[in-house]
């Protein structure tokens, strides 16, 4: 991935230090663009191995590039990573970039650390691309109209299940800390620590464990913590003003990280288990998943998000999924003690 980098923006010291930064972490070159009109052109002549644009630009903005590139125009090799920096983008504009699947979105103003954890995201894990021919059809039906989900036919959750999610933790009051249990040896990787941890004399609890909440399975239950965990966590900080960004980001992280080893470990076992709703609830997972994926994407174009959107988003993956559909699975693991 690091061969050649394209920065594009029409502020020229922007995208110069950009461009130096992209050097100075491993890319071999870094080639730069005016606008959206000059990047194709570069794109066509160099073949860029990653992109990172500015959004708003004349004549042909961040957007447009990103659509037109995603289309396949020109003969413009479509799935080329591409990172988007914004600054007061709307919110239908990201939910448009995300539609288009752009890799990954940069706060400005841009610093070194920040370029190089996006870097080194996309080479850990490059974001699949879907056809040429799939863009292509969204490119003609105008984007603009819809929401993201909306165009590429998988609305994750309904304005019905919203509307229930609100109806079941409206009554939900903070309680009052707990004092922290044994920890318990999980089969799965443990999760990443966070860069800064609340301390327990001020610490602000959203829910506690209880024994309701048990699916049967000491390591599935021991997940389910984890996640219970960053619920709290991202309570406290929204509930105590934290304004650092890279905190909920990290937090962020180890919600993916929770999402990737609880997945796994538990449809391995309910495999196992010859579990009878199992097809139903891989395909909820795959929902989950792309739902969380969209609200982590906005959280990078807008940190604003997190302390809506993403809190929002765990509040509904434990209500809606832990506690009403994973405890149903129980007995598949208590019938065998």
């Amino acid at each position: 991935m690091l061969d050649r980098c394209l920065v594009v923006d029409d502020h020229e010291m922007i995208r110069e230090t950009i461009a130096i930064m992209a050097t100075s972490l491993g890319f071999k070159e870094s080639i730069m663009a005016i606008d959206g009109a000059d990047a194709i052109s570069k794109i066509f002549h160099e073949r860029p191995s990653l992109i990172i644009t500015d959004l708003q630009m004349e004549p042909i903005d961040g957007l447009e590039m990103l659509r037109l590139i995603r289309s396949g125009r020109y003969g413009l090799q479509h799935d080329i990573p591409i990172i988007i920096l914004t600054a007061n983008a709307s919110e239908s504009v990201i939910a448009q970039c995300i539609a288009f699947d752009v890799d990954a979105f940069l706060v400005k103003p841009v610093n070194r650390q920040a370029l190089q954890e996006r870097i080194n995201q996309l080479s850990q894990q490059a974001k699949a691309k879907k056809t040429v021919e799939h863009y292509f059809d969204m490119y003609q039906q105008d984007p603009a109209k819809s929401t993201a989900f909306q165009m590429n036919g998988q609305v994750a959750f309904s304005d019905s299940d919203v509307s229930e999610f609100d109806a079941l933790i409206k009554d939900q009051k903070p309680v009052e800390p707990i004092e922290p249990s044994e920890p318990v040896s999980l089969s799965v990787a443990p999760a990443p620590e966070p860069a800064s941890k609340p301390t327990a004399d001020n610490k602000k609890y959203f829910i506690k464990w209880q024994d309701r909440f048990s699916v049967g399975h000491s390591d599935l239950d021991e997940s389910n913590m984890q996640l219970l965990d960053i619920i709290n966590d991202t309570y406290d900080l929204i509930v105590n003003h934290e304004h650092d960004d890279h905190v909920f980001e990290d937090v962020a992280k180890r919600f993916q990280h929770y999402v990737n080893n609880h997945i796994t470990l538990e449809e391995a076992l309910l495999t196992e288990r010859v579990y009878p709703r199992l097809k139903m609830h891989t395909d909820m997972h795959g929902r989950l998943i792309k739902q969380a994926e969209f609200v982590v994407l906005k959280c990078q174009a807008d940190p604003s998000f997190y302390r809506t959107d993403f809190f929002r988003l765990l509040r509904f993956w434990w209500v809606k999924h832990v506690v009403q559909e994973d405890t149903k699975y129980k007995s598949v693991f208590t019938e065998l003690v």
